[in-house]
């Protein structure tokens, strides 16, 4: 009878292993071990074992080795790369990120094959380009904008406008001032933020500079800045100029016409109304827009105002 006892216990420790998987739990003697834990389970039921499985000290002891599984496996990964980098993919992401080709592309089935027959070269993954090339196509060009305009007088323009997705993005441009030509320009920087206010504006109109200047920025050499003519751009150009003293500001143009344009519409509200009922009555109906143009095809319709 004991040597029964003993061998339905191993039989019963081996249908736990199997059952489970080999990398939880494995068999000491004559106890189950669980492997994440590093402690004896009680084997006596199969509900026992499934009770412990569901311990919280036992999730938490899958979820750290998990962890660091993954933490190994981007550690082979970095080591993997070769210490030195193709100059075909550096040069394949510098031409996809110049032409504004988004790297995703490079998943095309189509794409890949086209340029793996033509260029007899294997052509990286997305993933690839973006975490050990895409940082030394934007350092290479920073270099050159910086060879460009290092000890030259600048100008300034900074505007912002919503994506897509609703978010506040701000874009720095940069030139530099010559006396007969016009100088190169450049995108600096590109930011979200949080709202669009003079305080934002100000703080990424210095970080820019600073990306420009990373040992300290010069500021007798940006004296242009150009910009809307919204308040919050007005007041920014305002509390910039106790940092950049020779910077004058200048507002766009356009703002102007239309603020003027505005008033001229408020002073002729009847005429205002017609316009607009005019428009309503071709807007819905596109049967009367078709009725207009075989009567009158060469007259355009009214532009559609862009909103941004």
């Amino acid at each position: 009878m004991p040597k029964k006892k003993k061998k339905n216990l191993s039989s019963r420790l081996n249908t736990f292993v199997s059952e489970f998987g080999k990398n939880i739990f494995s068999i000491d003697t004559r106890v189950l071990f669980c492997k994440y834990c590093e402690t004896k389970v009680d084997s006596e039921r199969r509900s026992s074992v499934i009770q412990h499985l569901k311990t919280e000290k036992h999730l938490r002891s899958v979820k750290r080795k998990e962890n660091q599984q993954e933490t190994k496996c981007q550690q082979l990964l970095t080591n993997d790369l070769p210490s030195k980098k193709s100059k075909f993919n550096l040069d394949l992401c510098k031409a996809m990120v110049s032409a504004n080709i988004p790297l995703n592309k490079l998943s095309n089935i189509e794409f890949r094959t086209f340029l793996e027959v033509y260029s007899r070269k294997d052509v990286p993954t997305e993933s690839v380009l973006r975490k050990f090339y895409l940082d030394d196509c934007y350092n290479e060009m920073m270099e050159k904008i910086r060879q460009r305009v290092f000890d030259r007088k600048i100008w300034v323009s900074l505007d912002e406008t919503t994506d897509a997705e609703g978010r506040y993005i701000a874009n720095v441009i940069i030139g530099s001032l010559e006396e007969d030509t016009a100088g190169p320009i450049f995108l600096l920087n590109t930011e979200a933020l949080e709202k669009t206010n003079h305080s934002t504006v100000s703080k990424l109109f210095d970080k820019s500079l600073s990306i420009l200047w990373p040992d300290g920025i010069r500021h007798d050499n940006v004296l242009l800045f150009l910009s809307d003519a919204a308040p919050y751009m007005v007041k920014c150009g305002k509390s910039l100029n106790a940092l950049y003293s020779k910077m004058v500001h200048v507002t766009c143009a356009a703002h102007g016409l239309h603020r003027v344009s505005k008033e001229v519409q408020n002073q002729f509200g009847t005429v205002d109304k017609i316009v607009a009922n005019v428009k309503k009555i071709f807007k819905k109906a596109l049967s009367r827009i078709q009725i207009l143009k075989n009567y009158a095809p060469d007259i355009p319709l009214p532009p559609e105002p862009i909103i941004t």
